[in-house]
């Protein structure tokens, strides 16, 4: 009896255990056609674009379609020769005024062009032209306006064309041509492009001599260049 006894409780505990295995204690259903399981929250791993900085669409630039930056400058463009043609764009965000400076740094900073007031959009001008509405000041050879480069014979001087990207205007009265250029760089604070350009007169360059048998500035009558 008491040997029976003890098989069935056995078996029991071993009904039990096997109930216990095979659920979770939830009754699992099988879903109906066309049921929508519930929807699951997910985070991205992909980088947000949201409150980013804007990319610039354009780069502060100048150019010219008479020479290449750091090519050479075409003769009818050297001594008593006009400005070349110019263009640029990219102007940056909050420029009220851009400032045009032409130095030769072979040349203790000879300065060669300074334009103030030239509207800060996009623009181009055409040989010897001066930007509309903009100012010409005086350059280091004492005159207002362009004055061509004009190196030694047989020398190689660059020739760098500054645009200058001004938050305001900047006042050059009385100050020196190199005192102008200083102003306009500490005003500017890094906002600017350079185009090079290079002169070598006398080696296979023939320099602009403006009309027929003028001799150019900085020369004798022979062609003998002085430095410039």
């Amino acid at each position: 009896m008491r040997r029976s006894l003890l098989l069935v409780l056995a078996l029991g505990a071993i009904t039990l255990l096997a109930a216990a295995c095979g659920t979770s204690g939830r009754d699992l259903r099988v879903p109906a056609d066309g049921a929508v399981g519930p929807t699951r929250s997910t985070v991205s791993t992909s980088p947000s674009t949201s409150g980013s900085a804007l990319l610039p669409t354009n780069t502060f630039s100048l150019t010219s379609p008479d020479f290449a930056s750091g090519g050479p400058i075409p003769g009818e463009l050297t001594c008593t020769g006009p400005s070349p043609a110019l263009v640029w764009s990219g102007i940056p965000a909050g420029t009220k005024e851009l400032a045009l400076v032409v130095v030769d740094p072979s040349a203790n900073d000879f300065v060669h062009w300074v334009v103030t007031g030239i509207a800060p959009t996009p623009g181009t001008i055409a040989r010897g032209a001066v930007p509309t509405g903009a100012v010409q000041q005086a350059n280091t050879s004492g005159r207002i306006g362009w004055t061509g480069p004009c190196p030694p014979a047989g020398a190689t001087h660059t020739y760098n064309f500054m645009l200058f990207a001004l938050p305001s205007t900047v006042s050059l009265a009385g100050k020196s041509p190199k005192d102008s250029l200083t102003a306009l760089q500490d005003a500017a604070q890094g906002n600017l492009t350079i185009l090079s350009g290079t002169v070598q007169v006398g080696g296979g360059t023939t320099p602009g001599t403006g009309s027929k048998g003028t001799a150019a500035p900085g020369t004798t009558a022979k062609g003998t260049t002085t430095s410039r």
